[in-house]
């Protein structure tokens, strides 16, 4: 019988101006923003970023002009992988508490600064 597992079914979209992913309790940098949609995002994180965990994050982009807003959200970091540098990991989490107004924020993030090498959705059946 054949089962269907749909994965990374949202395009991911790589920004082109970095974003770091702080921690709104204490502020602290917790990775840098890899790719993103309006479901989840991929982040490089310090060893300390944990899966089955709930964060409450914001994300700051990194701009001269400071004419990005800031946008938080709950994430619920669903897996990482070990980066070959021994102190980071690649950490893929979902987006699970967004405010109406921090969405339109992350929508016009996406819209504004999305680069040609966003990743289209793909299927994967087994």
């Amino acid at each position: 019988m054949w089962v269907e597992r749909e994965r990374r079914c949202s395009t991911r979209h790589q920004l082109n101006v970095e974003v770091d992913v702080v921690d709104q309790f204490s502020r602290d940098l917790l990775g840098v923003l890899v790719d993103i949609h309006l479901e989840g995002l991929l982040l490089m994180g310090e060893l300390s970023f944990r899966p089955d965990r709930l964060y409450q994050v914001a994300l700051v982009p990194r701009t001269s002009d400071h004419q990005l807003d800031v946008i938080p959200m709950g994430i619920d970091c669903l897996w990482t992988r070990a980066m070959g540098q021994q102190d980071r990991v690649w950490a893929g989490c979902q987006i699970v508490d967004l405010a109406p107004q921090a969405g339109e924020q992350l929508a016009r993030l996406i819209e504004d600064f999305s680069s040609d090498h966003s990743v289209p959705a793909v299927r994967v059946f087994w």
